[in-house]
């Protein structure tokens, strides 16, 4: 074994709305809380449906099966000054004019509020967590062409990280084209010169780390809405997210806190994922371990920086977090995602975490025990016993219990985000009913809380568990008997036809061990992927044409067959 560095060492041994009176008979007594994430920038035949959902949820507030309703994302390059009452510059993308929606958001807040639901403001998510440039450089192409989404790099760049460039958004490695993002779309969480604040969260942090092996390195010169040059690379690239809060000296922590007060949200939460910081700033020497302790230092001082608004701000504002699978373990980074950084905040700055899971304040830690992969051609289960959705999820879960980190298990709906439908079909870990049972018996009790992705996220085969199963299931574990958790989640759209359960093994590529079926016979059907579906033509017709067919019409559009006469 090669000698671990002093850092590698010590990283190893630290591992007011409108006032009503709540409906009793479905307001929960308890603890605890059941959360949906609600992407209200989600569009449908060339129009937001945010209001659409928002009316169906808040007409039926008294008896949806969950308490807690987190309005996603706003964007963590924001502006908003206390008493504009608007949305214009918040990155929420849920209206376009007037006051982009300030005052039906208000009204949708205070309606849920008087039913029992909490409403808390998400900023970040994953578009608005990437780097583009960076995402490719250091994190799809930073570790050899032998890693999970290099096939970007492979299929968009040609094979070479020169062909990566803003052209084709680095490679889209970032989303795929099929989701018709612009630069826009994305943004990173900025380091705001100039915010007093600011100043004071860093000087915490900094304090905080005093005898560890480094210190915080702060990166104030990678400024959103401008280029950085990269001095390991030399090379310049735009920084996604806008740069109005450095040209009206304003401080995005800060303003979330300030809107929160205004439209009398019970809560704000941070989803920091950015992937790229910790593979940029990350110290050791090839081929790794590595350790990551300077963004374990930038997200504890943004969320210094959020606790200090709340208590200056808004003293009854809650603070929750989105955290990753692998925040709490404690073994040897080999890079690629946010591993142990949750651990070594816990470690350094107990008082951080505990403002989030004890007392007035908290609002959670929510672990996005989600999008996880059996691939363990690039050792993607924590081990070779623990690769099924349930088994991983205990792992984690578990591994925040050991860290002495309250958290809140967390589920996807329909088909995972990853690993790619297209390119590694076969290792996708879904929520089906039968790990939603394992899950939800042994991580959502009476009294815990848990939250799911998305609210109206389609749910794609029979054998994946739907956005109201998963909320009924967890309300009737939360809060045992109450009259809530036999409720809906009234979509206001027509739903689509839910597909069959992929056949096992799965006929997408990878191709399953052995010949396929033969194709019925008669005519084979000509397939699309459908826009912002992340399937490709290819995917549908080869699976649409299989026997037998898996062919879900949330993602695959066939042309019609004509026969001859």
């Amino acid at each position: 074994m090669a000698s671990l560095s002093r850092l590698a060492m010590w990283v190893a041994v630290m591992i007011a709305a409108v006032a009503a009176v709540p409906i009793q008979s479905t307001t929960p007594a308890a603890s605890g809380f059941v959360g949906g994430y609600l992407l209200v920038s989600r569009s449908s035949k060339g129009r937001t449906i945010g209001y659409d959902e928002l009316d169906a949820l808040t007409k039926a507030a008294a008896t949806i099966p969950v308490t807690r309703v987190y309005v996603s994302f706003f964007s963590p390059t924001m502006v908003y000054a206390p008493g504009s009452n608007t949305l214009a510059t918040a990155g929420l993308g849920l209206d376009t004019t007037g006051d982009f929606g300030f005052a039906k958001l208000k009204a949708y807040i205070s309606t849920f509020q008087a039913a029992g639901v909490d409403v808390f403001l998400s900023m970040g998510g994953w578009n608005y967590n990437c780097y583009p440039s960076m995402y490719a450089q250091y994190s799809v192409g930073g570790y050899g062409d032998h890693t999970p989404n290099y096939w970007k790099i492979t299929k968009y760049g040609g094979g070479s990280l020169s062909g990566c460039t803003e052209a084709n958004q680095w490679c889209y490695v970032c989303e795929p084209p099929s989701e018709n993002t612009s630069y826009d779309s994305f943004s990173i969480f900025p380091e705001p010169v100039n915010s007093a604040s600011w100043t004071a969260a860093k000087a915490y942090i900094t304090k905080g780390a005093a005898g560890a092996p480094t210190a915080p390195a702060w990166n104030e010169d990678i400024v959103p809405g401008s280029n950085w040059t990269d001095p390991l690379t030399g090379q310049s690239s735009p920084v996604p997210g806008s740069g109005l809060f450095v040209q009206q000296k304003r401080n995005p922590y800060e303003d979330l806190v300030y809107l929160a007060k205004d439209l009398g949200a019970a809560g704000v939460d941070i989803d920091y994922e950015e992937f790229w910081h910790a593979d940029r700033f990350k110290i050791g020497t090839a081929p790794g371990p590595w350790t990551l302790p300077q963004t374990v230092f930038k997200y504890s001082a943004i969320v210094q920086n959020v606790m200090a608004s709340i208590q200056a701000n808004y003293p009854t504002c809650k603070l929750s977090t989105a955290a990753a699978a692998v925040g709490a373990w404690s073994g040897s980074w080999w890079g690629g995602n946010l591993k142990g950084v949750w651990l070594q905040a816990k470690q350094l700055y107990p008082e951080i975490i505990d403002f989030m899971t004890v007392g007035a304040n908290a609002g959670g830690i929510n672990v996005m025990t989600y999008d996880l992969s059996k691939n363990q051609d690039f050792h993607e289960c924590p081990d070779p016993t623990d690769c099924p959705l349930d088994a991983q999820v205990n792992f984690y879960m578990a591994s925040y219990a050991s860290a002495s980190i309250p958290a809140n298990v967390g589920f996807e709906i329909g088909r995972p985000a990853y690993p790619d439908v297209g390119e590694d079909f076969a290792d996708q870990l879904p929520l089906t009913t039968d790990a939603l049972t394992a899950i939800a018996q042994k991580w959502v009790t009476a009294g815990s809380s848990t939250f799911f992705w998305e609210m109206f996220k389609p749910q794609n085969a029979s054998c994946f568990a739907s956005a109201e199963l998963v909320a009924q299931t967890s309300c009737a574990n939360v809060f045992p008997g109450n009259a809530r958790c036999n409720g809906s989640i009234p979509d206001p759209l027509p739903v689509d036809p839910v597909g069959p359960c992929p056949p096992a093994p799965a006929p997408g590529p990878p191709a399953p061990p052995g010949p396929a079926p033969p194709a019925p016979p008669g005519p084979q059907k000509t397939c699309h992927g459908i826009p912002g579906s992340g399937v490709t033509d290819a995917w549908c017709n080869q699976n649409c044409n299989h026997n037998p067919p898996f062919c879900p019409t949330a993602d695959c559009k066939c042309d019609p067959i004509f026969a001859q006469v």
